[in-house]
C-alpha cells in the first residue's frame, strides 16, 4: 500500500501544473512558433515561477495543503505577469492566448475553491494544455488526454481529490483554454 502512495505522490510532481506547462510550451516552441520572446516569458511566469512553491514543501515536509495554499497565490501573480508582459509586447499568438487561458483558470478554480468545491488544480493543469496540443496537433496531441488517467488516479488513490473534482479541474480547463483560444483566433 505504502508503495503505491509513493508512487502516486511521486506522479503528483512530475505531472505537477508547471512541469506540464513547460512541456507544453516547448512543444508549441518547437513545433509551432518560433517566437523566443513569447515563449521564454510563458516558460518563467507560467513555468519556472510557480515551481517555488515547492519550498514550501522543503520547510513544510508533507504539508500539501499548505503547498497548494502557496501554489495558488504564486499563480495568481505570475500568471498575469505573462499575459500583461505578452500585450504590452502586442503578441498576439498561441503563447498570449495561453497565458490567458492559465490566468482565468487559476481564477476561476480560486473562486470554486472558495465556494467550497475543491476543484483539482492537477486536472486543470493537464486538461488544459491537453486540449491545446490537441488543437495544434490533432491526434498525437490529443494523446496528451491520457495524462488525465495516471494522475486522476493518484489524486483520488491519496485521498486529495474525488474522481469528481478532477473531472471538474479538467473540464473547467479545457473550456477555458477553447474560449482563450477563439479569442485570440488560434482555433
Amino acid at each position: 500500500m505504502a508503495r503505491k502512495l509513493t508512487v502516486a505522490r511521486v506522479l503528483t510532481f512530475v505531472f505537477d501544473v508547471p512541469i506540464v506547462a513547460m512541456f507544453s510550451f516547448t512543444m508549441f516552441y518547437l513545433f509551432r512558433s518560433k517566437d523566443l520572446l513569447s515563449f521564454l516569458i510563458t516558460l518563467v511566469f507560467i513555468g519556472i515561477i510557480p515551481l517555488f512553491a515547492w519550498a514550501y514543501l522543503l520547510k513544510h515536509p508533507g504539508d500539501y495543503k499548505g503547498e497548494r495554499k502557496v501554489s495558488f497565490i504564486i499563480d495568481a501573480v505570475s500568471y498575469p505577469l505573462a499575459l500583461i508582459l505578452l500585450l504590452i509586447l502586442k503578441k498576439r499568438n498561441i503563447y498570449t492566448a495561453l497565458s490567458l487561458s492559465y490566468v482565468l483558470n487559476v481564477l476561476v478554480l480560486i473562486v470554486i475553491n472558495k465556494l467550497g468545491y475543491k476543484a483539482s488544480g492537477h486536472g486543470a493543469g493537464i486538461g488544459g494544455p491537453a486540449t491545446a496540443l490537441a488543437f495544434e496537433f490533432g491526434g498525437w496531441g490529443a494523446l496528451s488526454f491520457f495524462l488525465l488517467v495516471p494522475v486522476g488516479y493518484a489524486k483520488v488513490k491519496l485521498g486529495d481529490h474525488t474522481v469528481g473534482q478532477f473531472a471538474t479541474g479538467a473540464l473547467v480547463s479545457a473550456a477555458i483554454t477553447y474560449l482563450s483560444f477563439a479569442l485570440f483566433g488560434v482555433l
